[in-house]
């Protein structure tokens, strides 16, 4: 593996913990403190997260720093943010709904599924820049 690789790849992980954070604060207050069903929690908290891991991936993971073009990186990056919101609602359905599971290890099992999934989708969004 590359140097630029292995970057790009420590960069992700930091910034998704902190997109984790972003995610988890909310979906746990929101739920768990102001009664909140746990699905509504979850699509705010993706909203959340979603604006924080645009600016990092973009900029800081994989060093895209041109302004040119970027309405269609927000574009691309929202439709795929909705994919990963209704998958992840989705996934949440059936583990929590359906299966018992407690929601926060049900959210921990989607997450780790959904960030394996998203370094290659990112990384085609914010492509042909140099690092």
């Amino acid at each position: 593996m590359s140097s630029i690789l292995l970057r790009r790849i420590a960069r992700f992980m930091v910034s998704g913990g902190v997109v984790i954070a972003a995610y988890y604060a909310p979906y746990y207050l929101l739920t768990e403190f102001f009664g909140v069903w746990y699905l509504a929690s979850s699509v705010i908290g993706s909203i959340i997260s979603s604006v924080i891991n645009f600016i990092l991936q973009k900029f800081w993971t994989f060093g895209n720093k041109s302004m040119a073009g970027m309405h269609l990186q927000v574009i691309a990056f929202i439709f795929v943010s909705v994919g990963y919101t209704v998958a992840n609602g989705g996934m949440l359905y059936i583990l929590v709904g359906e299966l018992h599971m407690n929601y926060l290890v049900a959210q921990v099992i989607v997450s780790a599924i959904l960030g394996v999934v998203s370094y290659p989708i990112s990384g085609w969004i914010f492509r042909n820049q140099t690092p």
